[in-house]
């Protein structure tokens, strides 16, 4: 096994795993076995040919992206939900002062977009068919 395979093999792992999508659902998309998708992720067999579809898949451009030994991973959805990250959006777009009197109120404001799209999701069609069926 070469070390370029396992360079590749290992960063499509982490981003894989960085995005936080499921491997019947990547397996499902390529049109591959989940042995031979278990064996690219150890970096066995032809590599290249399901590599160029990952790429294809997730809309990478630049072929040689899974070739780096220091990948540039995408941040995950945890990253990208922490509420410093919704601060920081907000600072980039507010022009006045910032101050505690604004830090609350947009904390406040925060709560209240989580707690409308957890009532959105509990209220969702698919809930009310699941209600009925356990009815």
């Amino acid at each position: 096994m070469s070390e370029t395979k396992v360079i590749i093999a290992e960063n499509i792992k982490k981003y894989i795993d960085t995005k936080g999508i499921k491997h019947n659902w990547i397996i499902e998309r390529i049109g591959i076995s989940k042995p031979t998708f278990y064996k690219l992720l150890k970096g066995e067999g032809n590599i290249n040919q399901f590599e160029e579809k990952i790429l294809k898949l997730f809309r990478l451009k630049d072929p040689f992206y899974f070739h780096r030994t220091d990948i540039d991973l995408p941040k995950s959805l945890a990253e990208l939900n922490r509420p410093e990250n919704f601060m920081d959006y907000v600072a980039l777009s507010y022009h006045g002062e910032e101050n505690l009197e604004f830090n609350k109120g947009m904390e406040v404001f925060r709560e209240f977009v989580e707690l409308i799209d957890v009532l959105h999701s509990v209220s969702s069609p698919v809930n009310e068919v699941l209600e009925r069926e356990l009815s």
